[in-house]
């Protein structure tokens, strides 16, 4: 028995006696590093072989990816979504960081529109920088690295060691996977509110878009805070969100949504996990609204980085000022933010039952456009992860 490759563009074959025979193979039979990459001229998803990244900084750290989730941010990314100011921010942190640094690290030298993509991942340490100090070869780990980095969708990644954690010990690699990014982009927010407020723990709380990703963890972790938890789901994502025990559920599609939603006014914090703004005016005087539909990315790659910025901006001020002298409310986005601390954080959590991840499929490493599609439909309850020592005929770009 063998792992078959072959020299075609990215392709997606079918037959599942072959890949029943095949899936059990290790990615530690391929030689090398292969990566799904995101083509330049014509952007596609790919599969190629890659160099395995090297350490070229001393906090670095090199890990064998073991598996990996796929986001709605990199299913936007194939279509350079976010390229403008994703290519000025690491140009920016490539300068204050020297010539040699994680966030620019690229053996084959390609700009960040031709980047692997993929952000959250779960796997085993292969080897550390001289400075690294928190880990050694052989330590499971979990993290997520930020979107000017290459990313995960790799056998093989690079990162700075205070983007991961020691996952958790309890989970396996597949369900590790499953949280960093989701996790840590909702407790980036909490830490907004937490730095003006004071502690989450106890408050009344409106989730709305509960069943993704970062909603099913939203729900868990405010619930592990003492928190009263309203979320906000359609039909299909009642029973994912359910099993989850918030207090109430409320279906957004239903006539009487609003009218429920009033019944419950005066909520402390509004995570607005979905566009629609409704429930701003139902946040209780001196509340916080926390949205996480910043246009910051889009005005930049549609206006240019400096118009796109002040547009932004602009958008922001008034957003801003309107919730404050209409309804007394403080309003702000949501953004991803990088954290070993709040990795532990999650891990202590996770290991004391009070969070797990909500996965919706796994899927092979050869079936990643797969995923990426089912991702890219905006359908999914829970997370969407790769296992990466899985796969059938693996066909390479």
């Amino acid at each position: 028995m063998f792992l078959m490759l072959c020299k075609k563009c990215f392709i997606q074959f079918s037959g599942s006696q072959q890949f029943r025979t095949l899936a059990a193979y290790s990615t530690t039979a391929l030689d090398g590093n292969y990566a799904w990459v995101r083509q330049n001229k014509n952007p596609r998803l790919v599969l190629k072989k890659h160099a395995v990244p090297h350490l070229s900084n001393p906090h670095d750290v090199l890990i064998q990816v073991k598996a990996a989730s796929v986001n709605p941010m990199d299913v936007r990314m194939i279509e350079r979504y976010g390229e403008t100011i994703l290519s000025a921010y690491s140009k920016v942190k490539q300068l204050s960081q020297g010539p040699l640094s994680s966030c620019t690290a690229n053996p084959l030298n390609e700009t960040v529109s031709t980047s692997v993509l993929g952000r959250d991942f779960s796997g085993v340490v292969k080897s550390v920088g001289h400075l690294v100090t928190r880990f050694k070869p052989g330590d499971e780990v979990y993290g997520a690295t930020d979107p000017a980095m290459e990313g995960s969708h790799s056998l093989y990644t690079v990162v700075p060691q205070h983007y991961i954690s020691l996952k958790p010990g309890n989970l396996s690699h597949i369900e590790s996977a499953a949280l960093p990014y989701a996790a840590l982009t909702f407790l980036s927010a909490v830490k907004m509110y937490t730095k003006c407020k004071g502690p989450i723990t106890n408050q009344r709380v409106l989730v709305n878009g509960g069943a993704g990703g970062v909603g099913t963890f939203a729900i868990q972790y405010l619930k592990a805070m003492g928190c009263e938890v309203t979320v906000c789901v359609s039909e299909t994502g009642y029973e994912v969100v359910k099993g989850l025990n918030p207090n109430y559920i409320l279906d957004y599609k239903a006539e009487e949504f609003e009218w429920e939603l009033r019944q419950l006014a005066g909520f402390d914090v509004v995570f607005n996990l979905a566009g629609d703004e409704t429930a701003l005016k139902y946040v209780k005087p001196t509340g916080w609204f926390l949205a996480a539909n910043s246009p910051l990315l889009k005005a930049a790659d549609d206006r240019g980085l400096v118009f796109g910025s002040v547009q932004s901006s602009y958008m922001l001020t008034s957003k801003v000022t309107q919730a404050l002298y209409n309804h007394g409310v403080h309003y702000s986005w949501i953004f991803f933010t990088p954290s070993a601390a709040s990795l532990e954080e999650i891990k202590l959590l996770v290991e004391g039952n009070k969070i797990r991840p909500v996965i919706d499929e796994t899927f092979a490493f050869d079936k990643m456009s797969e995923a990426y599609a089912k991702v890219g439909k905006m359908r999914g309850r829970g997370k969407v992860v790769v296992d990466m020592e899985k796969f059938g005929e693996l066909c390479v770009d």
